[in-house]
């Protein structure tokens, strides 16, 4: 990356990356490091507690923050080298083509790399949907602060790292101002916290202060994400890829930037898109997208870990723990205004080795529930949630073989709903196994996600590619379509539970049966 630029301050040193070699430093970024903010991204996950199944898998979010800034500088300087010959595009997004303004979009696009994963909490994704659920069902009443913060700084969508990073930005923007070296940061903090924002980016005073147009805006945000090969993808693709030892990750980065290109549509807006000659490397990246979903992110042991993190979580607070770091209310504690207070004053971070010592404290504390599901995450895996289906596939076959049953051809829509309806249906599975297993206790709870939402695709904003150039790739997607659908079976009772592993075959094979009725249900509901 011989082309790099590192934007609007000067470099101040170089880190060693694993995954990107050396990536440079500016003063800023240097500054931005030093701060407790990013020091604490050091003792957070990438992965979660995905290490329980890729014992390698220990990085952490600094590493990745880094590596999505290299990569957005990267093609952010891929998009300066085409201004410099295009004064019309340049107008377009500058309020004065020169390299000082050019620098400036440099160094946005470096500053949102590095902080859009500034506000992930202990365990990376894991915790979330624990954090929103204590902020939508908090028992006590007229108490609802954690869940007004999080509606506010998400505009209403409840994304968590989101809400939380705002937050912080906020935090470090005021530390920037107080710091007599650093008062020139703060506009770009201010450009950055509305890229960062989940209503997407809009232009503001700091904005115009910088001589950045709203298109130039647009454009670094879709630099930085834009659903088919943003500067975020990029990077953890290789480097999960890479941690985890899969081999699927293996990306020419090099060639899919040195075909990046800007253009200028029919209505004005200036899009990111890419030429031909790189559509190789971009089926590279679906395939690597298609193959890490299915072996990693969606493995069905790191989900039911998910789930045991997520029901511990969701436990600490009526636990009654004596947790020092924190207040009374744990929920109050770890609000988003409140963990910006402590992690500026070095008091707590709720990062991963401090929910380590939350989960110690529960397993020897006498609340059964909280430590049943502290235990889950230390010595005791079995513990954790059963897996009905070890992998999606087979009930992906479950499906296949119901619609063949009835004459009907299995095309991807056809399957998706299929599959969608074992979701609506999982109360009615927990009761059937509950009645012939004779397990009055037993929980039934699922995961469903998709690897790639094709009309997400097909809507964004970044034309990287027609559909009709590549038959891989729209076979990829028709496969990516279908969502995975995982079932999970587990009791709150420490002793029940064992009882129910103990019976895992016997429970997978009843499960079977109850999904195939489940299925047959569906395609005569969906025919209806």
């Amino acid at each position: 990356m011989q082309n790099e630029l590192i934007g609007a301050f000067k470099q101040k040193g170089v880190v060693q990356d694993s995954v990107h070699g050396f990536i440079p430093i500016n003063e800023a970024e240097y500054w931005l490091l030093q701060t407790a903010f990013l020091r604490r991204l050091h003792n957070i996950k990438q992965l979660g507690m995905a290490f329980l199944v890729f014992p390698s898998a220990r990085h952490s979010r600094l590493e990745h923050s880094l590596g999505v800034m290299h990569i957005a500088s990267y093609m952010s300087s891929k998009v300066i080298a085409e201004l410099r010959h295009n004064p019309t595009l340049c107008s377009e997004l500058l309020e004065y083509c020169d390299e000082k303004h050019m620098n400036v979009v440099v160094q946005v696009a470096r500053l949102t790399g590095l902080l859009h994963d500034v506000g992930h909490l202990a365990y990376s994704h894991m915790s979330e949907s624990a954090i929103e659920y204590m902020a939508k069902y908090d028992e006590r009443e007229g108490a609802s602060s954690l869940y007004q913060e999080l509606a506010r700084l998400s505009r209403g969508t409840l994304k968590v790292h989101e809400a939380y990073g705002l937050a912080f930005i906020e935090a470090i923007k005021k530390l920037a101002e107080s710091s007599r070296d650093m008062q020139q940061l703060k506009p770009y903090l201010d450009v950055v916290e509305g890229l960062l924002n989940p209503m997407g980016p809009s232009s503001t005073g700091s904005a115009k202060e910088l001589g950045l147009k709203s298109e130039s805006l647009s454009l670094i945000h879709d630099m930085i994400s834009n659903e088919i090969a943003d500067a975020d993808r990029l990077d953890y693709l290789q480097r999960d890829a890479q941690a985890t030892g899969i081999v699927y990750g293996n990306i020419d980065l090099d060639r899919l930037i040195e075909g990046l290109k800007v253009s200028i549509t029919d209505n004005g807006h200036v899009i990111l898109s890419l030429d031909i000659k790189s559509l190789q490397t971009l089926e590279d990246i679906f395939d690597a997208r298609y193959k890490m979903y299915r072996s990693v992110y969606f493995h069905h042991k790191i989900m039911a870990i998910s789930k045991s993190v997520s029901r511990f979580i969701r436990e600490i607070p009526r636990a009654k723990l004596t947790l020092p770091m924190y207040s009374d209310d744990f929920r109050d504690a770890i609000s988003p205004s409140s963990l910006a207070k402590a992690i500026l004053d070095d008091a707590y971070y709720f990062d991963d080795p401090e929910l380590d010592i939350i989960a110690r404290l529960a397993a020897g504390g006498s609340d059964e529930l909280s430590k049943r599901w502290a235990l889950s995450l230390m010595e005791r895996r079995d513990l954790l949630p059963v897996s009905l289906v070890k992998r999606s596939e087979e009930l992906v076959m479950l499906a296949i073989n119901k619609l063949r049953e009835h004459g009907v051809e299995p095309m991807p829509a056809a399957l998706s709903q299929m599959l969608n309806f074992i979701g609506n249906k999982v109360s009615d599975l927990q009761e059937g196994l509950r009645k012939e297993l004779k397990e009055p206790d037993i929980v039934v709870d699922h995961f469903e996600g998709t690897v790639v939402n094709t009309e997400t695709l097909r809507s964004s904003s970044v034309k990287m590619f027609n559909w009709d150039e590549s038959s891989y790739l729209r076979a990829l997607f028709d496969q990516s379509s279908i969502p995975v659908v995982l079932l999970y079976a587990y009791s709150d009772n420490i002793k029940d539970h064992i009882t129910l592993r103990s019976k895992a075959a016997e429970l997978r094979e009843v499960a079977r049966r109850q999904i195939a009725g489940v299925l047959e249900e569906g395609f005569r509901y969906l025919r209806t």
